[in-house]
Parts: structure tokens; sequence; C-alpha cells
């Protein structure tokens, strides 16, 4: 029903901000690793954001590091945040590219981006992109996040 005024008047849905807020090895062969990713996912509009899926593609450090897909439904409240976790898969080359890369910088920039899939909206989807920092140096055990 709260939907109803956005979906009739044809308000087209602004894409949602999507950042990477934590990664954690789930499990590891010697041909694949999967990661659980937590995404905070922003809504821009003035109104719920029903998701009923996204897709994502993972860089880190200028490299391909994972991708991965959701079809979980979420709402994001209007102006407001959700989090999300998704499963992403990597190969033993990249993960071992991203290890040199992190002993001899220090820190993760990532670049996320994918298509976001809307429930109830007349758009029924819009792409999204966005970077961050990972800082590890001066971290007291711990991953700094900084934008």
């Amino acid at each position: 029903m709260l939907l109803a005024p956005a979906a009739c008047s044809g308000a087209e849905p602004v894409a949602p901000e999507v950042h990477v807020v934590d990664l954690r090895l789930l499990e590891s062969s010697v041909f694949e690793q999967r990661f659980e990713i937590d995404l905070r996912i922003g809504n821009p509009n003035d109104f719920d954001l029903p998701l009923d899926g996204l897709t994502f593609d993972l860089e880190v450090n200028g490299e391909g590091f994972a991708r991965g897909f959701s079809s979980e439904k979420i709402t994001v409240p209007r102006l407001g945040e959700a989090r999300l976790s998704v499963v992403a898969s990597t190969t033993l080359i990249e993960l071992v590219r991203q290890m040199q890369l992190l002993a001899e910088r220090g820190d993760l920039d990532y670049r996320i981006s994918g298509i976001a899939y809307f429930d109830s909206l007349v758009r029924r989807s819009a792409p999204y992109e966005s970077e961050g920092t990972f800082a590890l140096r001066g971290s007291r055990g711990g991953l700094s996040r900084g934008i």
C-alpha cells in the first residue's frame, strides 16, 4: 500500500548506493574460494525501495576479484539504509594476486558495480557503482574503512 503512490505516479527510483562493509572467507578449495560479503545499501529516494535481487562484480585494487548475485528480498526504508549479506566466488589466482598487492600496499581499494532489481515499481532495475577503501595500516587488529 505504501508503495502504490510511487508506483502509480510513475516515479523513477534513483539507484541505491551500495558499499562493502565486511568480507569473510567461507570455504576454500584449489579452484574456488567463497566469501560472505556484507553490503550497506542506501536509499536516496523519498519512498521505500523494495529490492528483490541484485548482481555484483567486485574489483579490488583495480583487479577483478569476485562476483555474485542474490535473490533475497529486502525493503530499504526511504532515505535510509539496510544491510545485506551476499556470497561471492573468486579463483585461487585472483586471491593470490590480491594477497601480493596487500603485502605491497597495505590497503584495499574496491569498486563494486552491478544491477539492483526492484519489486513493485515501474522501473524494474537500475545499475549501481561505488568505490571505497579498507585501510589496513594503522588499524588496531581490524579493518579500518574509509571512503
